[in-house]
């Protein structure tokens, strides 16, 4: 929408220079670019009650928190009921719909020039002084209206859509339109005199001669106007607003200024309104509270200052008890429906650039995903490069019998699909071992693989199905380049996946013990705890109870869901600090009698009573040359970090001492220099 700068300053009453009204207009969120001595505003579909000088007086008014004393003067009117003027309206399309006739109209004067240069200056064409009278009143309180020269309808006027599929229609200017049936239309009895809320006809508009006119002021619903004006190739000043929402209680008002105005241009002999009304379904109120919004925005505004912003933009007050009050929604505004709205509302108009900068509180439980764990878990797996696999249930004797320990009891199929596959499955790893062997002769060398599904075993007297998440890796990416290296997974790479999985799925407190009783993993295994509770097992597999199908080492884990869900603790968001973090390396020479799992648990519980030590990790273990026959290298890092400050050297050294010292009391290392 354009805006002649002159006009809509002497219109709002300010003093304001046209660069700081384009900004007042743009910080109260309505986008006003300045183009020589044009205002010219970019309007969302969602606020077409601005598309007119009231709307941007309202606007204008809520951010200077006081209301204009600008007031438009009318001719009242008093419509009445007549089925020979008026008689079927559609209610499910048109609102209300409003005929006001004018008959005895003498000689026309031209618009005066401030009126005309705010037509030009919006895009809006002269026509004609009753036609461009009609334009005017809509810039100024945004309810579009047509003009119909009453000497050519053959009343009473219906708004309807046809009954054939395709009628014809002679537009303004002489176009044809094929009108469809799912168009709203205004008809007389001799046809199509206007498609609703877009153009008029051709036949029935105002010439220079028009002694008598018909002056329409209706609310069409937006759902039945949107798309038909692109549908026709019509786009119109009318349709622009109808599509966007045209409040529904302003046709009368914009009569009664019309015919105000009509007054200035020409004299009439009669005046007579017929009128279709509906009663107008109030929205629902909506609740407020002043401490919620403090609490949103980070202000500490009153409600005082709150409820002025709000009438400004006439959001009255219904009710209002202790911090809690209900606020009418008008009538010109589709968009607000929820307390957020309200929130918006008051935030422009107050000014985001008043909200003060702050660090957002974190919450002490955020969902971090779905509550579907199982979900959660797959979803990760993917996102970190594995496939996921489906199987069928049923597996072989000799499948099961290398999975499964002595006492485990398998089901048995009463009827097999295949008698070589006459159990259900004890373990998803039978299923696995095929795939990665499967892909293996097909020439891949890089293998992540998982699959979810129910494991079954017999009881003493029933049945029982567990959920298991089960995946291999097999990775043996051979040299690329002479400059490159075989890249392989081992036990520790794999340990690093399974707790950034349960971590990024909010899995704390884990814990891992040695698995000694695998029936498929090696010496290399390890089971996973959260608190006390078994979820799951890892290592390497043991390539016997693959049956042979797989000739290199190959990884492998088992989670339970079910359980992880019972143990499922969210981790507490700490704020993140501004100051660097610095890394330490600690090189120690330990004894295998010590597994890494119970050193990893000591130096946990220890360095949380060491000031500023943020983490720590196991990088590399060497085991060979130079290290005594019984003993492994390791390489512990440790991450050091302030809240406060930067940490100087030696304030890292001295408590990278305190944990050496630790290590050496307790697990007999020797630190390697």
């Amino acid at each position: 929408m354009k805006i002649s700068y002159k006009y809509l300053k002497n219109f709002l009453n300010t003093k304001l220079s046209q660069k700081k009204l384009s900004e007042v207009f743009t910080r109260v969120g309505l986008e006003c670019e300045s183009k020589g001595q044009i205002l010219e505003f970019d309007v969302t579909p969602n606020r077409g009650d601005i598309l007119s000088l009231r709307g941007l007086q309202r606007e204008f008014d809520a951010f200077q928190s006081k209301k204009s004393k600008n007031s438009l003067y009318v001719s009242k009117i008093n419509p009445r009921s007549d089925k020979s003027i008026v008689k079927n309206i559609d209610k499910n399309a048109c609102g209300n719909y409003y005929l006001l006739l004018i008959k005895g109209i003498g000689k026309l004067k031209q618009l005066d020039s401030q009126k005309r240069d705010l037509l030009i200056n919006a895009g809006i064409p002269l026509i004609n002084p009753l036609v461009d009278l009609g334009n005017y009143v809509m810039l100024e309180i945004g309810a579009p209206m047509h003009i119909f020269d009453l000497d050519r309808l053959s009343l009473p006027i219906n708004v309807i859509f046809p009954n054939s599929k395709k009628s014809i229609f002679k537009a303004i200017g002489g176009d044809l339109k094929n009108v469809y049936s799912d168009t709203l239309t205004i008809q007389d009895n001799s046809g199509i005199q206007a498609i609703a809320g877009i153009i008029g006809g051709n036949d029935s508009s105002v010439k220079k001669n028009t002694k008598n006119i018909a002056v329409e002021a209706a609310f069409f619903k937006p759902d039945k106007i949107v798309n038909q004006a692109r549908r026709y190739g019509l786009a119109t000043d009318a349709s622009h607003r109808f599509e966007r929402g045209v409040d529904p209680k302003i046709q009368k008002l914009a009569l009664e200024r019309y015919l105000y105005l009509l007054q200035n241009i020409t004299s009439f002999e009669t005046k007579e309104c017929f009128s279709a009304e509906h009663t107008y379904q109030n929205k629902k109120p909506v609740s407020f509270c002043i401490d919620r919004f403090n609490s949103f925005s980070g202000l500490q505004l009153k409600m005082s200052h709150a409820k002025k912003i709000l009438k400004n933009l006439e959001f009255n007050l219904i009710s209002e008890s202790n911090k809690n009050s209900k606020f009418f929604i008008p009538s010109h505004r589709f968009d607000i429906e929820l307390e957020e709205d309200l929130y918006e509302e008051i935030l422009r108009c107050f000014g985001y650039d008043n909200v003060p900068n702050s660090t957002p509180t974190l919450g002490p439980k955020p969902k971090i995903f779905s509550q579907n764990l199982t979900l959660d878990l797959k979803l990760s797996l993917v996102h970190a490069g594995f496939k996921e696999l489906m199987h069928m249930p049923f597996v072989s004797h000799e499948t099961n019998n290398s999975l499964s320990s002595k006492s485990f009891k398998p089901v048995e199929i009463a009827n097999p699909i295949n008698e070589n596959e006459p159990l259900l499955r004890g373990s998803l790893f039978g299923s696995l071992f095929s795939a990665v062997n499967y892909n293996i002769k097909k020439g891949y060398s890089s293998i992540k693989i998982f699959e979810h599904a129910n494991v079954f075993n017999k009881t003493h007297n029933s049945y029982k199905q567990e959920s298991h998440l089960s995946g291999l890796i097999y990775n043996h990416e051979p040299r690329r380049s002479w400059s490159s290296r075989e890249f392989q997974y081992d036990f520790f790479t794999l340990k690093a996946e399974i707790i950034k999985l349960l971590k990024i799925c909010g899995i704390q407190d884990i814990k891992f013990k040695n698995n000694k009783k695998s029936n498929v993993f090696s010496i290399n295994a390890l089971n996973i705890f959260v608190g006390k509770r078994l979820i799951g097992t890892f290592g390497e597999i043991d390539l016997s109870k693959t049956q042979k199908k797989i000739k290199k080492p190959c990884y492998g884990f088992e989670l339970y869901p079910n359980k992880i869900f019972d143990n499922k603790k969210i981790k507490k968001l700490t704020k993140s600090s501004k100051f660097p973090s610095s890394a330490r390396d600690l090189n120690i020479i330990i004894s295998k009698e010590f597994h890494f799992d119970e050193l990893e648990e000591k130096i946990a519980m220890y360095i949380n009573h060491i000031k500023h030590v943020k983490s720590f990790k196991l990088i590399n273990i060497f085991e060979g040359e130079g290290i005594p026959h019984g003993f492994s290298s390791m390489t512990l890092r440790f991450i050091f970090q302030s809240q406060s400050k930067s940490l100087l050297d030696k304030e890292i050294s001295s408590r990278l001492d305190k944990i050496s010292l630790f290590l050496q009391d307790n697990f007999k290392v020797s630190i390697r220099k």
